[in-house]
């Protein structure tokens, strides 16, 4: 673990309960005087507590010091997901994470199942223990769009990584001019399984894709993009 994330890093004290207390005192075996990193993913910065008491249930830090942190190389994409299995989402954010996309904007695409419904609250945590692990400094933003119509309406224009567009390996959406990049997205959406519809395919203004004999599933899809746009 690269730091522990409490929402109250930064206070001069912090107190630590559940979760947090168990994996500290219990298992990791902190004691009084022991230091501890934290962040809130909120602020770039790094806290340095140490711990001051231990109770029962419960243990009190106090800040010792604080420090700013840079952002790691940032990913240009901005992921337009649609939705799939949450089970199958959930485990796919891990990986999204640590390859540094900042948004994912899931919505309903017309195969999508619509009694497919999302924890955003759950997803969080996912990422935040994602983030813990790897070190991550800042929480990648999620939404969740009507239907692929509210996608247009806001995101237009797009890539659709579907059949029948421009390869990948020739066209690199993300590979271009690095202060043309600075401050700005790649939005690029990934269907659902079995694609986009004749009606969606209809509106696309821009497709890629990967020629290729094999077919990526959507999480993989996503997984190839996140990896694609790290290298820009």
């Amino acid at each position: 673990m690269q730091f522990l994330y409490q929402q109250n890093a930064g206070d001069f004290q912090v107190e630590i309960i559940n979760d947090d207390f168990t994996y500290l005192i219990k298992a990791r075996r902190f004691g009084v005087d022991s230091v501890v990193k934290m962040r809130n993913l909120k602020d770039k910065k790094l806290y340095t507590y140490a711990i001051t008491e231990i109770k029962k249930k419960s243990a009190l830090l106090t800040k010792i010091s604080e420090q700013d942190s840079q952002n790691s190389h940032s990913s240009p994409l901005h992921l337009l997901w649609a939705i799939i299995d949450p089970k199958v989402i959930e485990k796919t954010l891990p990986f999204l994470n640590e390859l540094g996309i900042p948004r994912i904007s899931f919505f309903y695409a017309e195969f999508s199942q619509r009694q497919f419904s999302l924890n955003l609250q759950r997803m969080q945590k996912i990422l935040i223990s994602s983030s813990q692990q790897c070190g991550r400094i800042d929480l990648m933003e999620l939404e969740v769009l009507k239907d692929f119509d509210c996608v247009c309406e806001r995101y237009a224009p797009f890539y659709a990584f579907d059949f029948g567009g421009m390869d990948v390996r020739e066209h690199n959406p993300f590979k271009q001019d690095s202060k043309s990049l600075e401050n700005a997205s790649v939005r690029v959406m990934v269907g659902a399984e079995g694609g986009f519809s004749q009606r969606e395919r209809q509106r696309f203004a821009k497709i890629i894709t990967l020629n290729d004999t094999l077919i990526l599933r959507s999480e993989s899809a996503s997984v190839f993009l996140a990896s694609l746009a790290r290298l820009h």
